[in-house]
């Protein structure tokens, strides 16, 4: 499981390329480049955890064969590629429900790392507006284990968009 972490850019690359070049940075245009260079450098990096988010998911699977969990859960089975981040969203919030309603503190601190990671891969989109797509509440309720199936199968799709 891998913990999501905020990371730093290694360096103020136009001040590293003017050093380079040997140019000064005496004039005020050059004083604007490092400047924002350098809080460039201090802005997280914005990486896909896609593949995390998988793993994840895989070991819930493996651990919901040995708990009983009865509650049902908003699912998308069907995901059109137009409507994947509002689908992305709902199964964000449905993994709340899987952190109050089950008591194994495995899968808990899997789902909160899921709900991270998946928030993180999704921050860019998050605010991206879907039109004619289903909300949570007009999703189809199933079990635990076809939850993460579909959204295992969502995560796909973010993975085979991303890398293409």
């Amino acid at each position: 499981m891998k913990i999501l972490r905020s990371g730093w850019r290694g360096t103020c690359f136009p001040y590293c390329v003017c050093l380079l070049l040997s140019i000064p940075y005496s004039n005020k245009a050059g004083l604007h480049v490092f400047i924002l260079g350098c809080i460039s450098a201090v802005l997280p990096k914005t990486e896909a955890y896609w593949p995390d988010v998988i793993q994840d998911l895989e070991n819930i699977k493996n651990l919901i064969q040995f708990i009983h969990f009865d509650a049902t859960l908003y699912t998308e089975s069907n995901v059109h590629l137009d409507c994947k981040v509002t689908a992305m969203k709902c199964f964000i919030l449905e993994s709340n429900v899987i952190l109050h309603e089950c008591k194994d503190e495995i899968i808990q601190r899997t789902v909160e790392n899921i709900i991270i990671l998946a928030n993180s891969s999704l921050s860019s989109r998050w605010n991206a507006i879907e039109n004619g797509c289903k909300q949570c509440e007009e999703l189809e309720e199933k079990n635990i284990t076809e939850f993460v199936q579909s959204f295992s199968q969502i995560v796909q799709q973010f993975i085979f968009t991303d890398s293409h």
